[in-house]
């Protein structure tokens, strides 16, 4: 029995997945944090492309103090909102990211800057991207604000 652990334990594997031997997190870093750069776009655009790029067929987003936001479509209309939303600015620093060839986690802080040196709003987020056609996307998002509660 212990030379059958013994033997066991020595096996080497028969195969290898090509996508995991091809995964590189610093690649995938250097990706999304192109990706951020331009993520603000998402306000100032209502052309699909732009999201489909972005986001997962099944993608949804979690934000505070609405039902989850789910799918291509519901994701464009929530972000562009008819054209509301074009004078928005967001910045994302450089946030930590890790993960492997299946999963990648992204979290850090976000700003929304007011042009007077403060913020509409800034918090904290949490991303999380998988491959899709070839591409890293993002499949999950959310998010919470740091500032206090209007009363």
């Amino acid at each position: 029995m212990l030379a059958t652990y013994v033997a066991g334990c020595n096996s080497t594997p028969t195969s290898i997945d090509s996508a995991s031997m091809s995964f590189n997190l610093d690649s995938v870093k250097a990706y999304i944090t192109e990706m951020n750069k331009s993520y603000g776009h998402r306000f100032k655009t209502n052309d699909t492309a732009f999201y489909k790029e972005r986001y997962c067929k099944d993608a949804a987003v979690y934000c505070p103090n609405v039902p989850a936001v789910v799918g291509i479509d519901s994701i464009i209309s929530f972000f562009y909102g008819g054209g509301n939303n074009t004078e928005t600015i967001i910045e994302l620093p450089p946030n930590n990211i890790s993960g492997n060839t299946d999963l990648v986690v992204e979290d850090g802080p976000y700003n929304f800057p007011d042009g007077k040196g403060g913020s509409v709003d800034k918090g904290k987020f949490i991303a999380l991207w998988k491959q899709e056609d070839g591409k890293w996307k993002l499949y999950r998002e959310i998010w919470n604000t740091d500032l206090p509660q209007s009363k």
